[in-house]
């Protein structure tokens, strides 16, 4: 098979996306975004009494702390489903099937977490700068945000590795 040359690069998210829809894991990896739109899309009171627990066949498995939380979240289930459709794109899932069980705290932080006001310490001016130039190609917001965050981490903690280095 000969493969026709690009004229320019494609986005790596681009390739990422054609080639996860061809091994057909795209829908998966849709549906275990769940956990991290979550908190967003019920709130922090619900999130602190409620969080899912696994995906199977486009049904959502949800953990409730006890039957009042799972009376009141079968209201609110349809809302929820349809909230949570929305920020995945297409209907990945097709349901939310809720249940009596323990409820973990949240293991990943919400979309809209501040990573700003975490307890790092403030980065020398030179780390800025630094950061900002491997930063400055990269236009695409989620992978940005991503790579600033592991960078944060990278420059904070680089002191007490000295063997940590970005070159």
């Amino acid at each position: 098979m000969v493969r026709k040359r690009l004229k320019r690069p494609l986005p790596i998210a681009r390739v990422l996306d054609e080639t996860l829809k061809n091994l057909g894991v795209a829908v998966k990896l849709k549906q275990r975004t769940v956990w991290t739109l979550w908190g967003d899309v019920v709130g922090p009171a619900i999130s602190a009494h409620a969080q899912p627990s696994g995906v199977s066949d486009g049904r959502l498995f949800v953990s409730v702390e006890d039957s009042l939380w799972l009376h009141q979240l079968n209201y609110l289930k349809h809302q929820i489903l349809m909230e949570l459709n929305s920020q995945l794109g297409n209907a990945a899932l097709r349901e939310i099937v809720l249940r009596v069980g323990e409820v973990k705290s949240p293991l990943l932080p919400s979309r809209k977490t501040d990573f700003s006001s975490t307890n790092l310490p403030a980065l020398a001016a030179q780390d800025e700068e630094r950061m900002r130039e491997i930063l400055s190609p990269v236009k695409e917001l989620p992978c940005r945000e991503v790579l600033q965050r592991v960078l944060l981490l990278h420059f904070c903690r680089k002191e007490s590795s000295p063997r940590a280095t970005i070159r």
